[in-house]
């Protein structure tokens, strides 16, 4: 299928986490997304570009990926919508499919701003219509698993997965979200009440010891 072959993950090395590491081997899923991995295999965990998976949702993704589910073309739509068949430029490489999975699952909002504008988004890039023409199956239209594709890339539109061009946020996006959302947590620690009772208790003291009748009684002590 032609829209596969634009899509790249950003780093398709994996590693299995755990305490015993069974094997090491290079495996070649098959589909473009994903080949001659480095994989190695150890208890619970899975390791891409520095996120961590659950083993058994990796290996339910894996199964998406053998057997087309609407999921994974859902994906291999929207990573590269705006990319035609062109070899996609440098900085454009899309998420892994595993962190588009696991968004999805999480049905975490990801970006308020593309939230906002998502529904019209959606709208005008006449998703239905497009998925109407699309055939599965032996050249068969398969209308259910259209219908399950268009719901999956609506979701994508209602988390703020989407960009204003409806294509698939990019990683270097996705991380500046993610930075910036940790800034704020961050920052709002600083708004609880509890630090600013501190804080107002810190400039009583600081009052205090900077009032005369403490330095009077420090000087008297002299």
């Amino acid at each position: 299928m032609e829209m596969f072959q634009a899509i790249g993950s950003y780093d398709n090395t994996k590693i299995w986490q755990g305490k015993d590491v069974s094997k090491i081997s290079n495996s070649t899923i098959q589909n473009t997304l994903v080949e001659n991995e480095e994989v190695v295999e150890k208890s619970n965990t899975v390791l891409v570009n520095g996120v961590e998976y659950n083993a058994e949702d990796v290996e339910r993704w894996d199964v998406y990926i053998k057997n087309l589910h609407p999921t994974f073309i859902a994906f291999g739509i929207v990573a590269t919508e705006g990319f035609g068949t062109d070899i996609i430029p440098a900085g454009s490489t899309s998420i892994h499919f595993y962190e588009f999975c696991s968004m999805l699952e999480s049905g975490e909002v990801i970006s308020n701003d593309n939230v906002r504008n998502g529904e019209d988004n959606y709208e005008n890039a006449h998703w239905k219509e497009r998925l109407k023409l699309a055939t599965f199956d032996n050249g068969k239209s398969d209308t259910k698993k259209s219908e399950d594709i268009l719901g999956i890339i609506n979701r994508c539109y209602e988390l703020g997965m989407m960009t204003a061009n409806n294509s698939l946020i990019l990683p270097e996006e996705l991380s500046n979200i993610r930075m910036k959302k940790r800034y704020d947590e961050q920052r709002s620690l600083l708004t609880k009440p509890s630090l600013q009772n501190f804080k107002e208790q810190s400039k009583d003291i600081e009052q205090l010891y900077k009032s005369t009748r403490v330095l009077n009684a420090y000087r008297n002590s002299i």
